[in-house]
């Protein structure tokens, strides 16, 4: 049976400069070694707690994030757009709005709409269009209230709007809305719209795909900033080397990285301008999560060096 992983416990700054610095003591290295390797280290865990990230958080940085990511950002599309040419999702989304028009006295006020949107939606029975295309508004409001006493529209009501394909702005306010991704089960918070066809909903899909990793990309520009740790052979330490080319590709100017040195140390300061873009980061709590996976590590490899010292001295009696 696999052994059960350890939750992370979320710890503050203050908890991963102490952590550092008994890590120091212990090893007997200068603090601005460990730093650094810690800077590193940290910079690759926010990469890998930073969403998307695999249900449970971790593996932020595997195929398999990459993929969630994909496929929440396509869900999340999909909530907002619905494309005329599919039947079986716009024909109940029409109807549904035929019906709350009726139901809420609004037939007068969106029948225009109606009328723009009737032709796109195929399979639309006969009658349902004679009612749309009569050029009497009121007869065609009796007649909407007669026929659907008997039709039925069933899941929710909500406004549809469109047709557009005016994609970009309408998914962004909603992102805002919502921080960026919305939780599970959460309403959409606002209107439905209608687009021109499937496949030109799912090139929009496809290009916003390319942007994930695009939060994780801040940190990883900030890594690459720091200098980097020269073993006593002269090689270069590839402490904190990740493989994620879907990160890479989103590579940003907006992760920052400052070092001072002072008489009594070195302080390492590393910023993801877009780290928190729609409180994404805020949300998953990625900052403290970080400090706490640090000060575990930490904390475990001084434990392993205190069991090895005690087995060695055990073995020498």
């Amino acid at each position: 049976m696999a052994k059960k992983s350890t939750p992370i416990e979320p710890k503050s700054l203050a908890d991963f400069n102490k952590a550092i610095a008994d890590f120091a003591k212990e090893v007997k290295v200068e603090v601005s070694i460990i730093t650094n390797e810690q800077m590193r280290l940290m910079l690759r865990d926010a990469m890998i707690f930073t969403p998307p990230m695999l249900k449970g958080g971790g593996q932020g940085l595997s195929p398999k994030a990459l993929t969630a990511g994909m496929g929440k950002l396509a869900k999340d599309v999909k909530r907002i757009f619905i494309p005329m040419d599919d039947n079986r999702r716009a024909k109940p989304v029409f109807l549904r709005q035929v019906v709350a028009s009726i139901r809420n006295n609004k037939w007068f006020s969106e029948l225009n709409n109606f009328k723009q949107l009737e032709p796109t939606i195929s399979s639309l029975s006969p009658v349902m269009r004679k009612i749309i295309q009569d050029s009497d508004p009121r007869r065609a409001e009796l007649k909407a209230k007669n026929y659907l006493n008997k039709a039925s529209a069933d899941g929710s009501i909500r406004p549809i709007l469109g047709p557009t394909n005016e994609l970009r702005g309408i998914h962004e306010r909603y992102k805002g809305k919502v921080g960026g991704r919305w939780p599970k089960n959460a309403p959409v918070g606002g209107p439905q719209y209608m687009v021109g066809t499937a496949l030109y909903l799912q090139a929009y899909i496809a290009e916003r795909q390319l942007k994930v990793g695009y939060t994780k990309a801040g940190w990883a520009a900030a890594l690459r900033l720091i200098p980097p740790l020269i073993s006593s052979k002269g090689n270069a330490r590839n402490v904190g080397v990740y493989d994620a080319p879907w990160v890479d590709r989103n590579m940003t100017a907006m992760g920052q990285f400052s070092m001072t040195k002072t008489p009594t140390g070195t302080s390492m300061t590393a910023t993801n301008l877009i780290g928190n873009i729609n409180n994404v980061a805020t949300e998953a709590n990625t900052v403290n999560i970080v400090y706490g996976n640090r000060v575990k590590q930490i904390n475990a490899t001084v434990q392993g060096r205190t069991r090895d010292a005690t087995d060695r001295a055990n073995r020498k009696k």
